[in-house]
C-alpha cells in the first residue's frame, strides 16, 4: 500500500500556465476518485473554465500587472483525512496563497480548520450547511446560501401547488449536508403545519432500501423528501417503483439536478422534484467575466458538450469572486483580499454573492425544479418559471 505522500505526489494536477511564468496559484483538494468522484470532477471543470477564461483575457490585473492563474490540485480520493493532509501540503509545500475547499459540507468543515490556522482564504463552492460557517473563521467563504433558504422555498411552493398536501416523510443519508438539509426541511414543514410522519437516516453503506421504503409506504405520505448521494437516490427511486410507492410529491436532493440521474433511470425520473442554487435560465448579468448566466452556460457547453449544473457554476463563481477580490484589493496579500471578500457584493453570472457575517453567501436565490419530459424545469420563483408542478400518479 502506497504511503499518502507517494500517492499525493503521483496525483498532482495543474491547470493553467507553466510554472516558469509568474502566476497566482490556487490550491484545490479534488475528489476525483472514490464515492464523490462525479461531484469532484464537476467541481474541477468549474474551476478549469474560470482559470482558462481569466487567462485568455490576459490574466488577473493586480495593480496594473497581469498575472495568470494556475490551479494546483490533488485527488483526495473522497477521504476526509486525506483532504486535510492535502490542504496542509498545498499551504506548506506548494505555498498557495488561496484555497478552494473540497466537495461537501463535512470535508469543507474539516479542512477549513487548517486554512484558518495558517490564515489562508478558502472559498467553498459546495457547502451549504450553516454549521460549517458557525466557527467564527475569518478565512472561510461559501458560495452556496444556507439550506433553510432552499427548504423554505420548497415548503411554501408545495403547500400552495399540491392540494391536500399534509403528511411528509423524510429520509436522509447520515452525512453532514444531507442530514442538515433534511433537518431544515422538518423544521420548516412543522412551522407550516405539515405533519412529519417519518424522519430517519440511513448509513452510507446501505445497498437495499426496500424495508425502509415499505415502512414509508404504510404511512401513506403526501410528500417524500430524500437526500443523499446520486447513486443512492437512483437506487431508492427504482425500489420505490418496485414497491409501488407513489407519493403526490417526490423530492430528491440534489441528484435530479444532474443529468446522470435522468440518464440512469430514464422514465422513472419523470416527475421527480429537486432544488438548486443556480440555473442558467436565471440569466444574471456578469459584466466582469462571462457576460451572463446563459453565456456562461454556452462557454461551458462548448468545452464539455453539456449544460452546467449548479455545482460546476458554483465552482466557477468561487474562482471568479476570488479574482474580483484580488483585482479590487490590487494585491495578492491574504489580508487585503480577505477584507474585500468580507465587504464586497459580487455581481456574477451565478447571481449576486455577498459573503455575510459568517462567511456564507446570504443572498437568497433558491430554485424549485422538476423533471418533466426528460428536462429539468424551473417551477419557482415565479419570474423564472418554465412549467407548473405535476403530481406523481400511481401506476
Amino acid at each position: 500500500m502506497k504511503s499518502t505522500i507517494v500517492v499525493l505526489s503521483l496525483t498532482a494536477l495543474t491547470a493553467g500556465p507553466a510554472l516558469a511564468e509568474e502566476t497566482i496559484r490556487l490550491g484545490a483538494p479534488l475528489a476525483l476518485t472514490g464515492a464523490l468522484a462525479d461531484a469532484g470532477k464537476k467541481s474541477k471543470q468549474g474551476y478549469d473554465i474560470c482559470v482558462s477564461t481569466v487567462n485568455a483575457k490576459g490574466g488577473v490585473d493586480v495593480d496594473g500587472k497581469k498575472l495568470k492563474l494556475e490551479l494546483v490540485g490533488y485527488d483526495y480520493q473522497s477521504e476526509t483525512n486525506r483532504a486535510v493532509q492535502i490542504v496542509q501540503r498545498l499551504i506548506n509545500v506548494d505555498k498557495v496563497p488561496f484555497l478552494f475547499s473540497p466537495y461537501g459540507s463535512g470535508d469543507t468543515k474539516a479542512t477549513a480548520v487548517v486554512a484558518e490556522r495558517y490564515g489562508v482564504p478558502m472559498i467553498a463552492a459546495s457547502a451549504a450547511t450553516k454549521s460549517v460557517f458557525d466557527q467564527n473563521f475569518q478565512n472561510l467563504f461559501g458560495v452556496l446560501f444556507p439550506n433553510n433558504m432552499i427548504t423554505e422555498a420548497e415548503v411554501g411552493y408545495y403547500k400552495k401547488k399540491a392540494p391536500g398536501l399534509k403528511r411528509v416523510a423524510v429520509l436522509a443519508l447520515n452525512s453532514l449536508f444531507p442530514k442538515a438539509i433534511a433537518g431544515e426541511l422538518v423544521t420548516t414543514a412543522k412551522a407550516q403545519d405539515l405533519e412529519i410522519v417519518f424522519n430517519e437516516i440511513y448509513s452510507p453503506d446501505t445497498s437495499d432500501f426496500s424495508n425502509v421504503l415499505t415502512q414509508v409506504k404504510t404511512l401513506n405520505p403526501d410528500w417524500l423528501y430524500v437526500t443523499g448521494y446520486t447513486q443512492d437516490l437512483i437506487l431508492i427511486r427504482r425500489q420505490m417503483a418496485d414497491l409501488g410507492l407513489t407519493p403526490k410529491v417526490l423530492t430528491m436532493t440534489a441528484g435530479p439536478a444532474y443529468p446522470e440521474f435522468r440518464e440512469n433511470i430514464k422514465a422513472l425520473a419523470e416527475g421527480v422534484t429537486t432544488n438548486s442554487w443556480w440555473h442558467q435560465n436565471a440569466n444574471y448579468t456578469d459584466p466582469f467575466l462571462f457576460g451572463s448566466s446563459l453565456k456562461y452556460n454556452e462557454a461551458f457547453r462548448e468545452s464539455y458538450k453539456r449544460d452546467a449544473t449548479y455545482l460546476e457554476a458554483a465552482a466557477t463563481a468561487s474562482c471568479q469572486t476570488l479574482v474580483m477580490a484580488i483585482e479590487e484589493a490590487k494585491s495578492t496579500s491574504a489580508d487585503a483580499v480577505r477584507k474585500v471578500l468580507h465587504e464586497k457584493t459580487f455581481n456574477t453570472f451565478y447571481g449576486p454573492i455577498h459573503y455575510g457575517a459568517s462567511g456564507q453567501n446570504d443572498v437568497n436565490a433558491a430554485l424549485v425544479m422538476q423533471i418533466q419530459n426528460d428536462k429539468l424545469l424551473v417551477l419557482a420563483p415565479e419570474n423564472l418559471k418554465q412549467g407548473d408542478l405535476k403530481l406523481l400518479e400511481s401506476k
